[in-house]
């Protein structure tokens, strides 16, 4: 069977489930995200007073990122994913003035990340350990502690939607709305007194929970533990280097549509390091969430073809094309990406960073 990397390790997380192609003739509805959670209303006359920053949600955010970056502490959270949860613990610490994160998944074969400075270090049982170049790890949290915030305002409406209560703690919990179609919203709970996050919640148009990330656990420490210290100084592997497999696609290939607010931050053909194969890359995002888009000579067995794969908030659609299988893989809705990889086609005139060519909703 032709094994591709992004396919293999899709499937590998989690079981998955299998959803029939969508009827893309369908209007989607004038306003998104009108669900709102159940949350506890903990507002008094007291506490009214003194609620400027609190109703702030750009002031919340920035303090947010700054505690993220800066404090040290431990966090115990699950994530959950189509039922399917799984334990995973983050360590975070500031050795002279560099940032030091050990995440953990505590269940299952082992799998570790390890970021010091901007580099990022993987560690999975049975295979090689290799670091890349990268200012932060894979997933929201560190997504949100990383995007401007001029640019997520840009994409999104920001609304503080009152208190809550997670992991013993009280919570501000803020809505992170789509301004556009075909793309998910959130709700995150960020702690009252650290501003830390203790859950995410990603949401579909109609408010259904498709992933969550939700705090177990929450020590905050006066300075870096003995563990962030040693991992201050410990050997991680070799940075990849990205010119030696990385090289301008060849294949002129053309995205003909993505959400609004997307577009294409980088461009390449390289190998997969597991299969060894060939491929055409693209990348998109809005900042907040990342598409990946892969063209390739299409093999014998395209068992996905006409389907959408979904586990959690990812989606995976492959079509073949002129001979070519063009497989969509990133955190939208399965309709998105099934928009996406019937837009794209191949053509001696157009090319995938032409921006004036792509369609938006």
């Amino acid at each position: 069977m032709h094994y591709r990397i992004f396919f293999v390790c899709l499937l590998a997380l989690l079981s998955t489930q299998v959803i029939a192609s969508p009827n893309l003739g369908e209007k989607s509805p004038a306003k998104l995200y009108s669900h709102e959670p159940s949350i506890p209303s903990r507002q008094s006359s007291s506490s009214a007073s003194q609620t400027s920053d609190k109703s702030n949600p750009k002031t919340l955010l920035s303090q947010f990122q700054k505690a993220y970056h800066h404090d040290n502490y431990e966090l115990s959270y699950i994530r959950v994913r189509q039922g399917s949860i799984e334990p995973m613990r983050l360590f975070h610490g500031v050795i002279h003035g560099v940032e030091v994160v050990h995440r953990i998944h505590l269940n299952g074969p082992v799998r570790e990340t390890v970021r010091r400075g901007d580099q990022v270090a993987h560690y999975t049982f049975g295979h090689s350990a290799y670091s890349v170049k990268a200012s932060r790890m894979s997933g929201m949290m560190d997504t949100l502690g990383d995007i401007s915030l001029s640019h997520l305002m840009a994409n999104y409406d920001l609304v503080v939607s009152g208190k809550g209560r997670v992991a013993g703690r009280v919570t501000q919990v803020i809505r992170i709305i789509p301004k556009h179609d075909r793309l998910y919203g959130l709700y995150l709970w960020l702690d009252e007194t650290s501003h830390l996050p203790l859950r995410i919640d990603i949401v579909d148009r109609h408010g259904n929970l498709v992933e969550q990330q939700m705090a177990l656990d929450l020590v905050l420490f006066a300075k870096p533990t003995r563990w962030m210290e040693k991992l201050s100084s410990i050997d991680l592997p070799a940075i990849s280097d990205p010119e030696s497999t990385n090289k301008p696609s060849d294949v002129k290939w053309h995205v003909g549509w993505m959400p609004m607010g997307m577009h294409i931050v980088s461009q390449n053909q390289h190998v997969l390091p597991i299969t060894k194969q060939h491929v055409n890359y693209l990348k998109l995002s809005d900042g907040l969430f990342d598409v990946s888009v892969y063209a390739y000579p299409a093999g014998g067995n395209q068992i996905l073809q006409g389907e959408i794969v979904r586990q959690g908030a990812t989606s995976l659609h492959s079509v073949v094309n002129d001979g070519m299988e063009v497989t969509v893989v990133g955190e939208v809705p399965p309709q998105t990406a099934t928009l996406i990889a019937q837009s794209v086609t191949l053509s001696s005139s157009k090319t995938g960073n032409n921006a004036q060519e792509v369609s938006h909703d």
